[in-house]
């Protein structure tokens, strides 16, 4: 089912054909704005590699980061979208050199996407070109395309198989203000930024007007996730973000538990599903990594990380795949 989030026919079109829509959106007097803020709220900044405000265990730094940025993205928020809430935001910094690069991912089932929709607008504070880091989208791999569960302690549909997701990228070579406006589920990744200089952006998220946050906590050892409703702001909630993520959470209501079966595509499946996925998009396909033979060492080594991380038996699963 088709949700309308976009005021204008055509930006919803694209949307929902992409999965993600690139738009104007910050005015150069307001990207100056929010440059100056990022500077002043992080005035000794030693960080190293990819840095999201969301990692930070400082509560009170997060709120106040949260709160201006979306008081500069009201009115153009009011501008694109009917029926929407936002909730929140944060800054992103890639720091110049190496392991500055962000995997290959999907961000997580926040509403029930069958019904509503999750956007991430993210607005770089500078241009952005191949060198400094770019977001890169898998367009079509969006929900409708592609109906999984994603959570910290789940796997991806691909995962094991990077490389092939990495093929058919699409960079978002964008000029400062600019919002790369993607669905949630949409796959990106970003690269090292291999400039001297950082690159600074913004996440920021809107949802479905009333749609109920969730969060969904696969249980170890069990074939079972657990569903958790959640407030608006729960993304800037966590104490120690990595530590946090991976455990039944602390805040939020429990509504019980629904069946979960871990299943991920084969190489040659995979290949096929992307490619439609692209078409649907309409992008042309780029050309797929040759098979190495090194693909299944590979992907038995993923999924003995995966079914760790689940509390799953490895030898069971690894019969399927």
């Amino acid at each position: 089912m088709a949700v309308q989030i976009f005021k204008e026919e055509e930006h919803q079109r694209l949307f929902d054909k992409q999965g993600f829509i690139v738009l104007p959106f910050l005015t150069e007097a307001e990207v100056r704005l929010l440059d100056s803020f990022f500077d002043e709220v992080h005035p000794q900044l030693d960080k190293k590699g990819f840095f999201s405000g969301s990692y930070s265990s400082d509560y009170s730094y997060k709120k106040k980061a949260s709160d201006a940025i979306v008081d500069v993205f009201t009115p153009h928020y009011e501008r694109l979208f009917v029926n929407y809430t936002p909730f929140g935001a944060a800054f992103l910094c890639k720091a110049p050199g190496q392991n500055s690069a962000l995997a290959a991912h999907q961000d997580w089932t926040i509403v029930d996407e069958e019904k509503a929709l999750a956007l991430n607008c993210w607005v770089p504070l500078c241009d952005i070109t191949p060198e400094n880091g770019p977001i890169m989208i898998l367009p079509g791999s969006q929900f409708s395309n592609s109906k999984t569960l994603r959570a910290p302690t789940l796997p991806f549909f691909f995962s094991g198989n990077e490389d092939v997701i990495h093929s058919q990228l699409e960079p978002m070579l964008v000029k400062a203000g600019t919002a790369v406006i993607l669905n949630q589920s949409v796959v990106h990744y970003s690269p090292d930024n291999t400039t001297d200089k950082i690159r600074k952006a913004i996440t920021a998220g809107v949802k479905s007007s009333g749609a109920q946050m969730v969060f969904h906590y696969k249980l170890p050892q069990k074939d079972e996730l657990e569903v958790f409703e959640e407030d608006d702001d729960f993304l800037i909630r966590f104490d120690d973000f990595f530590e946090d993520i991976g455990q039944r959470p602390k805040n939020g209501v429990s509504k019980g538990f629904i069946p979960f079966t871990f299943s991920c595509y084969g190489r040659d499946e995979l290949i096929h599903v992307i490619a439609d996925m692209k078409a649907k998009a309409g992008y042309t396909v780029n050309p797929f990594p040759m098979s190495t033979g090194n693909e299944s060492k590979a992907k038995k080594s993923v999924l003995k990380k995966i079914t760790h991380l689940l509390g799953l038996n490895y030898a069971k699963y690894s019969k399927k795949y």
